[in-house]
């Protein structure tokens, strides 16, 4: 048996969150994992920001970061990571995919919107 690959912070996944509820994001999409492997193989989930590729993203500065395909290891995605709305995630359960590696640059821009959406300075 193979044993499932472990999201790590920095990875983005392929996943479908259905079923969703109210402004979540819904159907398949990316999300950018934020927690560390060892802790998401204890807990058995991942913290993931969904990732928005549709034109009608919101754009609120104050709690999204563009991805350009210069910021990940592949170079083919185009998006807006939602902050906001930040959820822990099964993603094995989900039979979620590995797609590629965010740089650092881009994962520090992440988690900083985080702490700055639940600690606001």
């Amino acid at each position: 048996m193979v044993k499932a690959r472990t999201p790590h912070r920095g990875e983005i996944w392929y996943f479908n969150p259905d079923p969703v509820a109210g402004h979540e994001l819904q159907g398949p999409h990316y999300c950018i994992v934020v927690t560390d492997k060892k802790l998401n193989n204890v807990l058995k989930v991942a913290m993931c920001c969904p990732i928005s590729t549709g034109a009608n993203a919101a754009r609120s500065t104050g709690v999204t970061v563009n991805v350009l395909p210069r910021d990940t290891q592949t170079g083919n995605l185009h998006g807006v990571v939602l902050c906001h709305q930040l959820k822990a995630v099964d993603l094995i359960a989900r039979g979620a995919k590995f797609h590629t590696v965010a740089d650092e640059k881009l994962i520090s821009e992440v988690i900083s919107k985080l702490v700055n959406l639940i600690d606001p300075q």
